[in-house]
């Protein structure tokens, strides 16, 4: 979070000279940006937790007043929710930065021995090995799903894991015999560019689940019994739980 933000706080005219500019023409920027480099991520995240606290204010007041036009309104109201979406990022940032350090952090949107990674939490069981059905039964369990690759850098991501060398999970990517094709839990059909020609090949053939294993997607009949990934959503990260 080493790069310098700049950020618009918006301030109007008096009611006076508002009043001879009727098309919006009366609004005003003054630029403030954020701390230097030297300071702190949680100190930057403070200070635009101030700014916006500020933007909010502002707007209160002009709507109480009725001093408002909607072009401003919108420009303000748009400001604000810019400068939310930065303050998401800046929060999400410093938690990966805590959990990277303390993986108990209080602010770490997974549960505990769950992983995280972008949007998503990831449970991997290495310890007991199951048919995919009672997979699929056990994430259902854990108010989750068999884990759904989405692009490659999820794949890359489950790459990276220090799983045991000849390990085998289950993904919720089965063959559907009523539609007659390969569809994730949710009922969405996997992405051409997620697998290569030899697993095109796989999932083409006969067997109806397919399992994740160095790196790449193969195919098995369900009552084989193997380990399997459990995913769910991440929960919003909480600005409290940085302290």
């Amino acid at each position: 979070m080493s790069e310098e933000v700049t950020y618009a706080t918006l301030t109007f005219q008096d009611s006076a000279v508002a009043g001879n500019n009727r098309d919006g023409n009366n609004l005003r920027k003054r630029v403030l940006q954020t701390p230097n480099e030297s300071n702190s991520d949680s100190e930057k995240l403070s200070q635009l937790q101030k700014i916006i606290h500020q933007q909010q204010d502002n707007l209160s007041q002009q709507l109480d007043k009725g001093r408002t036009f909607p072009v401003e309104e919108e420009f303000l109201k748009s400001q604000i929710s810019d400068l939310l979406k930065r303050q998401e990022q800046m929060a999400i940032k410093l938690c990966q930065e805590l959990v990277i350090h303390n993986s108990d952090h209080k602010c770490n949107p997974c549960p505990r021995m769950w992983q995280w990674y972008q949007n998503s939490c990831y449970y991997f069981t290495t310890n007991v090995e199951k048919n995919w059905i009672n997979s699929k039964e056990d994430c259902t369990d854990k108010n989750s799903t068999l884990i759904k690759i989405d692009t490659l850098e999820e794949k890359d991501f489950l790459i990276s894991q220090p799983l045991p060398k000849f390990s085998f999970f289950w993904l919720g990517l089965s063959w559907d015999p009523s539609a007659g094709y390969w569809s994730w839990e949710d009922g969405s059909i996997p992405s051409p560019t997620l697998f290569n020609t030899k697993e095109h090949a796989q999932i083409n053939g006969s067997k109806e689940c397919a399992y994740f294993q160095k790196g790449n997607i193969y195919i098995s009949r369900c009552s084989a019994e193997i380990f399997w990934i459990c995913e769910k959503s991440a929960a919003l990260v909480k600005i409290e739980d940085l302290d």
